[in-house]
């Protein structure tokens, strides 16, 4: 019986995996971002921090603790190393603890020789430890390890993919917030001047000064002045609930703020396209599932394999409970067990032929999560490089309406102009401030999807700390 362990352990110890060992697959290849430009900083740890506004930052944190697309990752996380660690625990045999008390009443009718000297009524006690497992000969319990630790480091990525979205949205949503604030402190300006525009022009009117045209066209222009307040009201509102959602307080309330308080941040390097395939974690996540399903190939072909179960038990058994253990009544066991399919029907190809398409199905989206990144990070770049050119405009106009309010103040003062020219100003500088305030916002948002796109900051790169 020994020889026999030891030849089978010694075929446990050879074996090889069956089924295709994982090789990345070829993904089209681009050497850089066209968009690029030159220079920029590496995307850092807590990147939502260069900001530089602390209320955004409680936001974050408590958004990372609290959202339910987190909590639900972190889950996923959990289950998936759960089952990892059954896999694991399926190579290696599993002992049983057995024990049982059997009494019995033989048939005075039926064939016994033994009935007299044993007596009608038996009873026996019976302890002992049992295993029992399948040695891995061709490798099955290795390949389902391989994938169910591929599906672990996937869900691992998936949870930083849900991380580093749950930040961006909490930061694009607070600039929003306080871009409607800016919006909504200018807007009540528009509306200022065109209401004193409307009251003059009516006054005009009621002396035949004005036309009926005149006063329709006044207050179409009021009428659009409060819209656009309305709007930034509702957009401030909107963002304030996105917030709360994010960081699981629906009863949240934000105080409105007249400065903006965001720092704009320095631009972020993009680095190359093939470093996509280690920074972005939905990248990454898509191949794990790929090596999982690769894996899962030398499972299925496995299972068409003979399998061999090792089995053993120690025990003893007695007629006496006090005797159960003593040397005498001691028992054991040792064997191997066979297992082979040997028909079928097709469905063990069947299985296999399901596991290489499924294989195929995980290729294609590794290369889709691949080149989707790729476009993700060439949109932002060309965000950011044109909300850049945006908010120099915006500035210069700014900039123009402040000095133009200023000349027609000191003309209003000398005599040289009336009310309607100051008005006219005093809106334009205030419109100037709703287009500073949207581009604002704009560049901040191309940001924050420059490090979206990019997989943020890996936790093991230590330039991100």
């Amino acid at each position: 019986m020994m020889p026999r362990f030891v030849l089978c352990s010694v075929l446990f110890l050879a074996g090889c995996a069956v089924g295709p060992d994982y090789v990345r697959p070829e993904l089209p290849k681009a050497e850089v971002f066209p968009e690029a430009g030159k220079g920029g900083v590496a995307v850092r740890a807590e990147w939502w921090k260069s900001l530089g506004d602390p209320e955004l930052d409680a936001l974050v944190a408590q958004a990372l603790v609290a959202n339910a697309d987190l909590r639900l990752a972190v889950g996923r996380v959990e289950q998936a190393a759960a089952v990892l660690g059954e896999t694991e625990g399926a190579a290696l045999p599993q002992i049983d603890a057995v024990g049982g008390v059997n009494s019995s009443k033989l048939s005075e009718g039926a064939y016994n020789q033994n009935l007299a000297a044993t007596g009608r009524h038996r009873t026996t006690g019976r302890g002992g430890l049992a295993t029992s497992f399948e040695l891995d000969f061709w490798g099955k319990l290795r390949r389902a390890e391989e994938s169910a630790r591929a599906q672990l480091l996937g869900a691992r990525e998936a949870r930083r993919m849900v991380e580093l979205s749950v930040g961006a949205a909490v930061v694009r949503a607070y600039a929003a917030l306080r871009a409607a604030d800016a919006q909504s402190l200018a807007a009540q300006e528009v509306f200022a001047a065109r209401d004193e525009e409307a009251a003059i022009i009516a006054k005009r009117a009621a002396v035949g000064a004005a036309g009926p045209n005149e006063v329709a066209q006044a207050e179409v222009a009021r009428s659009a002045a409060v819209a656009a307040l309305a709007d930034a009201r509702r957009a401030r509102a909107a963002a304030e609930h996105l917030l709360g959602t994010l960081t699981g307080r629906p009863a949240l309330t934000i105080a409105v703020r007249r400065q903006d308080g965001l720092r704009l941040p320095a631009p972020v390097a993009p680095g190359l396209p093939a470093d996509l395939l280690a920074a972005r974690p939905d990248v990454v996540a898509a191949e794990q599932a790929l090596v999982a399903a690769n894996a899962r190939i030398g499972y299925m072909k496995a299972a068409r394999f003979p399998s061999f179960t090792l089995t053993g038990a120690i025990g003893s058994e007695s007629r006496e409970l006090n005797a159960l253990f003593d040397g005498a009544t001691a028992t054991s066991s040792l064997g191997v067990d066979l297992r082979y399919p040997l028909f079928d029907f097709g469905r063990g190809a069947a299985r296999v032929d399901g596991a290489v398409a499924e294989q195929h199905q995980a290729a294609a989206a590794y290369e889709k999560a691949f080149l989707n990144a790729c476009r993700e990070v060439r949109d932002a770049l060309v965000d950011v490089r044109e909300t850049a050119a945006s908010a120099v405009a915006a500035a210069r106009r700014a900039k123009a309406a402040d000095e133009a309010y200023r000349i027609a103040q000191e003309r209003a003062r000398q005599g040289q102009t009336g009310p309607m020219e100051l008005l006219a100003a005093r809106r334009l500088r205030a419109e100037s401030q709703v287009a500073v305030a949207k581009v604002r916002q704009d560049r901040l948002a191309a940001q924050v999807d420059l490090v979206r796109a990019l997989g943020g900051a890996r936790p093991d790169d230590a330039s991100a700390k």
